[in-house]
């Protein structure tokens, strides 16, 4: 039986220290799984790759509150409806709301 392999996916994710920093792209190679959403690849980042990335993972998961607003390669999309592409071996992917640190959108005082 022929061996099989992981495939992967390399994001390149623009970043922010805080809201008035200049962003910077970080780069990570993630495995694949056929469903997974942007918001999954941005999870696993924070969870298993790179603890300091900040994202607002607390948003309906549904498409509707609009929370996980995310640019994937200059389009909007919401990150927990959106699936990473299988025939894309590399993405580029940006916040598009205004954040306080990376994904996390800012709030107001």
């Amino acid at each position: 039986m022929p061996e099989v392999r992981p495939t992967t996916k390399r994001l390149y994710v623009e970043r922010r220290e805080h809201a008035e920093a200049e962003p910077y792209t970080a780069c990570y190679d993630i495995p694949y799984e056929e469903g997974m959403t942007h918001m999954d690849a941005l999870r696993f980042i924070a969870d298993e790759v790179d603890p300091s990335l900040a994202f607002y993972e607390h948003s309906c998961k549904r498409g509707f509150c609009g929370a996980c607003l995310i640019q994937v390669d200059g389009k909007k999309l919401l990150s927990c409806r959106s699936l990473l592409p299988s025939d894309l071996e590399e993405q580029v992917i940006k916040p598009a709301l205004k954040v306080d640190k990376d994904y996390y959108p800012k709030v107001d005082k």
